[in-house]
């Protein structure tokens, strides 16, 4: 009689080492699966720029027969600060578009991709084709921007990404 208890007890021992070691193996699975995820910092989120604000920023091109199309920004982790006043910072790129039709982009610092707000040339790019204040060096309230902070190149990037595909068009094959 007593063999019969003690046979079941055994089962059920065994029986609950064993799942959790399965629950164990499978935290510590779930675990180490969380830990290979890239950095938090990986990609930033591309911002349309408001395209009623399109014109104002066209406004600073130095060549008026230049135009700026397929807007990007991308927020600073940082602020501009404004007459001690902190602004929200992104690096807003666009392509400079010449009257033959090439394009460079260009890359600015903004305060604001909705509506108006302040605008400095970043890039060598908006340097030599608009006359919008100069970001970082001398200007206090951009110290500290330039084009290798985090977030000036993923906002090329967004633009470099949406600007349209070339169609290509393939001869008929003879008959």
């Amino acid at each position: 009689m007593g063999s019969a208890l003690l046979g079941k007890r055994s089962i059920i021992i065994r029986t609950v080492p064993i799942g959790g070691r399965v629950c164990s193996l499978a935290l510590v699975a779930l675990l180490g699966a969380s830990c290979n995820k890239a950095p938090a910092t990986a990609s930033k989120a591309c911002l349309q720029f408001a395209s009623d604000l399109m014109p104002d920023l066209a406004g600073g091109l130095i060549r008026k027969d230049f135009r700026v199309a397929n807007a990007w920004a991308v927020k600073a982790d940082s602020s501009i600060d404004s007459a001690g006043v902190k602004l929200p910072a992104y690096f807003l790129s666009a392509d400079i578009i010449a009257p033959n039709g090439e394009a460079v982009v260009g890359t600015w610092l903004t305060t604001n991709v909705t509506q108006p707000g302040l605008i400095y040339s970043l890039s060598p790019q908006a340097k030599k084709y608009s006359n919008w204040a100069q970001a970082g060096g001398a200007d206090k309230a951009t110290a500290g921007f330039s084009t290798a902070t985090p977030g000036a190149k993923e906002s090329i990037t967004c633009v470099l990404n949406s600007r349209p595909k070339t169609s290509t068009t393939s001869t008929p094959a003879k008959p």
